[in-house]
């Protein structure tokens, strides 16, 4: 039985989540393993569907690879800025790069 914690954050579908979270959909090959993967999937779709409330159980793996994607695209779309002349880019970076922290405090509190 995998550990489970509450998804712990409120994250609104804008048109820029949409796109990267379906990127994180296409990505997800070597996220870790197969078993991994498949339900990372299946997190993201449900996400995508507005299915994941932060009430919602998660599995914990599965929310710390969600947790480092976020953290990722953050830093590539606004920590270092690749998009300055497009400020819906910049916006939507921003938030991933809260939403990023406030989840991996999240984790570890509940760990």
């Amino acid at each position: 039985v995998k550990e489970q914690i509450k998804f712990g954050i409120n994250l609104r579908i804008t048109n820029y989540a949409y796109g990267e979270i379906d990127n994180f959909i296409q990505c997800v090959e070597g996220v870790g393993t197969p078993d991994l993967e498949e339900r990372y999937t299946i997190f993201l779709t449900e996400l995508l569907s507005r299915k994941i409330k932060a009430s919602t159980l998660v599995d914990k793996d599965v929310l710390e690879a969600f947790q480092f994607d976020l953290d990722n695209r953050a830093n590539i779309d606004y920590e270092h800025g690749h998009h300055d002349n497009d400020p819906e880019i910049m916006r939507g970076g921003k938030r991933f790069y809260v939403l990023a922290n406030q989840l991996k405090s999240h984790i570890e509190k509940e760990s």
